[in-house]
């Protein structure tokens, strides 16, 4: 991968150090600091290594570390879950890594593009682990993106959720809280980088995003880690109005992804959700959104 990856333990050593505040894990504050956090050296102390080693992690030299040290230094940051397995992922070596089963060639079998068109009442989708949308049902489709043909998930540059959520006005403006809906994002997205350090393509993706996006960019310099799978989110649709929706993604066997949205069971929401999937949105409406995206 690029050089974003072979520096992904520094930049996150760092960042984090320097977002620990000292009260935090027992040290004393003093005004005659001149760097937010922790000194490096404090933080080699809490973590029982050496200054020049803890160093040297963080300029990347080297660009990973055994497990015991790196579950050293979570404890002396007091890392939460997610940003604890974010650091194992970018600080282990490769031949370290987890195998996991993964979908490459970006096709789904029969039995999976059933499964997400026999969802009558809420909105569906598959993507795979880069966030590429592979298969969605009516609902999800005009849910998300009635201005795309419904047949683009299955063409070679087939959409993909995060630049939709980035780079499509139509499409972000669709949000009651852009600012929560966009830091999930690049959270998730980290997360899924880390996975996998060595994606071309992913990495690619991720240079698109921050060279297109100062939004995207911002965020992704926070270093912000979080497995965003469940949840709520507020969408304020032109069709249908506002509506409250829950979300999930769950894996499934091919090693793909499949993103759901839906509602409490009789609410006002199911039924705009059934309403999308029953009736087609108005040509003057998708008319409008592809303005939007110019």
């Amino acid at each position: 991968m690029n050089g974003r990856t072979d520096t992904a333990l520094g930049s996150y050593l760092r960042h984090m150090r320097e977002l620990t505040a000292p009260e935090r894990v027992g040290l004393p504050t003093s005004t005659r600091r001149r760097v937010p956090g922790l000194r490096r050296e404090e933080l080699a102390a809490l973590a029982g290594l050496s200054p020049t080693y803890y160093t040297r992690l963080e300029q990347s030299q080297p660009s990973h570390a055994s497990m015991s040290v790196l579950l050293s230094i979570s404890r002396a940051l007091g890392l939460n879950n997610d940003e604890e397995a974010y650091l194992l992922k970018v600080g282990r070596a490769p031949d370290q890594a987890v195998p996991q089963r993964l979908s490459t060639d970006n096709r789904i079998s029969p039995a999976t593009k059933m499964l997400v068109e026999s969802h009558r009442n809420v909105a569906a989708a598959i993507l795979n682990y880069r966030c590429d949308i592979l298969a969605w049902n009516t609902i999800f489709h005009n849910l998300i993106a009635p201005h795309l043909n419904f047949d683009a998930p299955a063409q070679d540059d087939r959409p993909n959720m995060i630049e939709l959520n980035f780079l499509d006005p139509a499409v972000q403006a669709l949000y009651g809280d852009w600012g929560k809906e966009s830091l999930y994002n690049v959270s998730y997205f980290r997360c899924i980088a880390g996975d996998h350090r060595n994606d071309t393509h992913l990495a690619s993706t991720i240079d698109r995003l921050i060279e297109a996006s100062p939004d995207f960019a911002a965020l992704w310099d926070g270093q912000h880690v979080e497995n965003c799978t469940e949840g709520t989110k507020t969408l304020n649709h032109p069709h249908v109005g506002t509506v409250e929706l829950m979300y999930q993604s769950a894996d499934l066997r091919d090693g793909n992804i499949m993103k759901i949205y839906h509602a409490i069971p009789e609410s006002d929401t199911e039924q705009a959700l059934i309403s999308l999937g029953a009736a087609d949105i108005p040509q003057d409406e998708v008319a409008a959104r592809r303005r939007l995206v110019g």
